[in-house]
């Protein structure tokens, strides 16, 4: 399964009474009903479509060296055209009572993803954790000024825990439930 599927299937889920449950807002809003296995890849695609579409959108405006307040805007408008085509595609199907909960959410999306890419994310972190220590220490011995101290170390600080966090979801990407 890849990255793009398995981060598709995280907001799916089979019920206790075996129905598929389709958590369109994930934790903000009640689960949905799909009535069969062709809804549910119609989901999926849509799922992958958006965040293929946001990331190549995303490093567009990066490549196009864009303003900050013009890529969060985007980003705004990007994530409201996808909750409104979202509530358009579902709005048709039953509503159900079950409501996905913050261990839910973390406990699906991680136990869907792909050991492999997990394992290349926590192998990039590793090296920008080592690359940021080098220049942080680096830094250190060129006696600079104590802000770009603390923002080499909260960048050391901030890879390290991303290769925590990933180490942590490969572990129990491992795990089924």
């Amino acid at each position: 399964m890849g990255l793009l599927d398995s981060m598709a299937e995280a907001t799916i889920k089979t019920s206790a009474t075996g129905q598929r449950l389709y958590f369109p807002f994930g934790m903000f809003g009640r689960a949905r009903i799909v009535p069969n296995e062709q809804e549910e890849n119609k989901i999926k695609t849509f799922a992958k479509r958006s965040v293929v579409f946001g990331s190549i959108s995303g490093l567009i405006l990066i490549m196009l060296k864009s303003s900050f307040l013009t890529v969060l805007i985007a980003i705004l408008l990007g994530l409201i055209m996808q909750i409104f085509v979202n509530y358009i595609m579902v709005r048709k199907y039953m509503v159900s009572d079950e409501r996905m909960t913050w261990a839910d959410a973390t406990r699906m999306s991680v136990r869907k993803s792909d050991r492999r890419s997990l394992w290349v994310f926590f192998g990039l972190s590793l090296v920008m954790t080592l690359l940021s220590v080098f220049i942080a220490f680096a830094n250190f011995a060129m006696k600079r000024d104590i802000w770009d101290k603390i923002t080499l170390l909260s960048g050391v600080a901030f890879f390290g825990a991303g290769a925590l966090f990933f180490l942590w979801m490969i572990r129990q990407a491992g795990r089924r439930e």
